[in-house]
């Protein structure tokens, strides 16, 4: 039961950080942002630790579900998506590594 309800919080929180990723993305790219309306990434920013870890958790949930087969046709796509965040994440990492440290 208590892996469950953690599962749900995982899921939760991972769905939360694409949509503070996404919805500013799509604005942007239907009005051409530019400067300080970029602000709206703001909240995806401030979630990247926790949002990175719950998507981390999620993707390997999904992948356990896929490899068991119950019902991996729901479970492909949540995978691929979480993947692509998680790719996104260790690029912003690597970015800020590079910005902070080895930029001098």
């Amino acid at each position: 039961m208590l892996r469950r309800i953690g599962l749900a919080i995982c899921y939760g929180i991972a769905i939360v950080y694409i949509l503070s990723i996404a919805l500013p993305a799509l604005y942007c790219y239907q009005h051409g942002c530019r400067g300080p309306e970029l602000d709206g990434f703001m909240p995806a920013f401030m979630l990247t630790p926790v949002g990175g870890m719950a998507t981390a958790l999620s993707l390997t949930h999904a992948i356990y579900k896929i490899r068991k087969n119950e019902s991996a046709w729901v479970y492909w796509p949540l995978a691929i998506v979480f993947s692509i965040v998680l790719l996104g994440v260790l690029g912003l990492i690597a970015a800020f590594i590079y910005y902070t440290i080895l930029r001098r």
